[in-house]
C-alpha cells in the first residue's frame, strides 16, 4: 500500500509541476482602450448634479471631472432659472400699447383679463427712476399714457443698464390702475404725474440661461431591504458538541430559525438639456447584495454595510453611460517559433515581465528586423500597443499579415476595433 501511495503522490507532483511550468511560460501584457459612453452628451460642457445621496453625487461628479471634458457646477442656480423660465412661458403676451388701450376702453373687463396675472409686455422706455424707499420703476410711453413697471429687487442691477428710448420686454404681475401696495405711494404718484397708468409689479427680464449648466443630471438612490426567516432541521447537540439521542437511541432533531438579509440598491437617473429641457437620456441601475445569514438576527450584516458592498456596480454602470470608460485586457506574448534568436527572445521577454514595455518592444523589433521571426514581430506589435497606443500597433500587425497566420489576422481585427472605440471616445469628449 505504501508503494502505491507513493506512486500516486509522484504522479500528482508531476502534474502540478507541469502546470507550474506552463503558467510561468505565459507572459501577459495589459493593453488599455477607452469605451465610448452609451449616451451622447454633445454640446454639454457644464453639468449640474442633484441627488438624494451625497455618495452617489460625489462619485458621478468625480468621474465627470476626471474625463477632462466636463465641469461640474451647482445645479441649484440653474434650477431656479429654469423654474422662472418655465413660469415665464405661461405668461400672457400683450404689448404695452394694447394693454393701455384695453384698460382705457373698459377697465373692469381689462382687470378680468389681466389683473393678478403674469404678463409679457414690451414697449419703449420714457423714464427710469426710483423712490426714496429704493423702489425702482421704468415707464413705457404709450402716447400721453404709460405702463409703469416696478421691478423685483433681484432685477435692480439690470435696471441700471437700461436707457431712455430703448425697447424692452419684461414679465410681471398686472395690477391695473391700482398701484402696488407701498408705503410711499404718494411719492410714487408725484413722480409719475398725470395720465393713465397701467401698473406692473415684481417685474423681471426674460431669463437667459447662458453661463449656467448646459445640462442637469438628476440622481435618485433607493435601498430596499429584504429580511426573512426560514426553519432548518438540525441535530441537537450538547454543550460539548456531542449529538443528543433519545431513549431509543435516535438522534434528536431541532427546528432552528435561520435569519437572512440582503439589500437591493437602485439608482435612477435622468439627464436634461437646460436650454430646451430636452432629454439626453435616462435609465435605472440595480444590484443585489450577497445574502447574510445567521441563527442570531443581531449578527446579520448591517444594511449600511451591505449597501456599501453593493453600490459600486450600479455606480460603475451609470458612469459608463455618461462618460467614456477605460478598459484593460491582457494579451499573451507569443513564444519563439524556432530556435533561432531564442536567447534574444528570452532577454526581450524579461523586459516585458519587468513591465518595461517600450524597451521590450524595441528589443523584439530588433529581433524581427534581423531574423524575420514572426513571434518577435507579433510581440513587438503587442508591446507597442501597451506602450504607445493601439494606432501605433496597427501598422506593425498589418505588416505581419504576409505570414498568413490566423492569430495575426484575428489580432489585427481586434486592434482595429479597439482603435475605433478610442476614436469615438475622443469625439464624444471633444463635441
Amino acid at each position: 500500500m505504501k508503494g502505491i501511495v507513493s506512486k500516486r503522490m509522484l504522479v500528482m507532483g508531476s502534474v502540478f509541476g507541469v502546470l507550474c511550468i506552463f503558467t510561468s511560460c505565459v507572459t501577459q501584457i495589459p493593453v488599455s482602450y477607452t469605451e465610448p459612453a452609451k449616451l451622447n452628451l454633445g454640446g454639454v460642457k457644464l453639468i449640474g448634479i442633484q441627488s438624494n445621496d451625497p455618495q452617489v453625487e460625489s462619485f458621478i461628479s468625480q468621474r465627470l471631472s476626471a474625463s477632462g471634458a466636463y465641469t461640474v457646477i451647482s445645479a441649484a442656480p440653474t434650477q431656479e432659472l429654469m423654474q422662472l423660465k418655465n413660469r415665464q412661458a405661461t405668461a400672457l403676451e400683450v404689448p404695452a400699447s394694447n394693454l393701455v388701450a384695453e384698460y382705457k376702453a373698459n377697465a373692469v373687463r381689462a382687470d378680468n383679463s389681466y389683473k393678478g396675472k403674469l404678463l409679457k409686455t414690451s414697449g419703449t422706455i420714457k423714464e427710469i427712476g426710483h423712490s426714496s424707499k429704493g423702489r425702482y420703476f421704468v415707464r413705457l410711453a404709450v402716447g400721453n399714457d404709460s405702463v409703469d413697471i416696478f421691478f423685483a429687487s433681484s432685477e435692480v442691477n439690470k435696471v441700471g443698464w437700461l436707457n431712455n428710448g430703448e425697447t424692452i420686454t419684461i414679465f410681471g404681475i398686472c395690477t391695473g390702475f391700482s398701484l402696488p401696495d407701498m408705503d410711499d405711494t404718494a411719492e410714487i404718484l408725484r413722480i409719475l404725474g398725470g395720465g393713465q397708468q397701467v401698473n406692473i409689479t415684481e417685474a423681471t427680464f426674460p431669463v437667459v440661461v447662458d453661463g449656467v449648466a448646459d445640462a442637469i443630471i438628476t440622481l435618485s438612490k433607493k435601498t430596499d431591504v429584504q429580511d426573512s426567516q426560514r426553519i432548518q432541521r438540525e441535530q441537537a447537540k450538547d454543550g460539548e458538541g456531542n449529538v443528543i439521542k433519545d431513549t431509543e437511541g435516535k438522534t434528536v432533531q431541532l427546528d432552528v430559525p435561520i435569519y437572512t438579509r440582503n439589500v437591493t440598491v437602485t439608482i435612477d437617473y435622468s439627464i436634461r438639456r437646460v436650454q430646451d429641457n430636452s432629454s439626453l437620456g435616462q435609465g435605472t441601475k440595480t444590484a443585489k447584495s450577497p445574502t447574510s445569514s445567521d441563527r442570531d438576527r443581531s449578527k446579520l450584516t448591517s444594511v449600511s454595510d451591505l449597501e456599501r458592498r453593493t453600490i459600486e456596480k450600479p455606480l460603475q454602470e451609470l458612469a459608463s453611460d455618461i462618460v467614456p470608460t477605460k478598459r484593460t485586457m491582457n494579451l499573451t506574448l507569443a513564444k519563439p517559433d524556432n530556435n533561432e534568436a531564442k536567447k534574444e527572445m528570452g532577454e526581450a521577454e524579461k523586459l516585458a515581465k519587468a513591465k518595461d514595455y517600450k524597451g521590450a518592444a524595441t528589443a523584439y523589433g530588433k529581433i524581427y528586423a534581423q531574423y524575420g521571426n514572426f513571434a518577435a514581430g507579433y510581440n513587438q506589435a503587442l508591446l507597442t500597443e501597451a506602450s504607445d497606443g493601439t494606432e501605433a500597433a496597427i501598422g506593425l500587425m498589418t505588416a505581419l499579415q504576409k505570414f498568413n497566420k490566423p492569430e495575426a489576422q484575428k489580432m489585427l481585427m481586434e486592434m482595429q476595433s479597439r482603435n475605433a472605440l478610442n476614436q469615438r471616445s475622443v469625439q464624444q469628449l471633444n463635441q
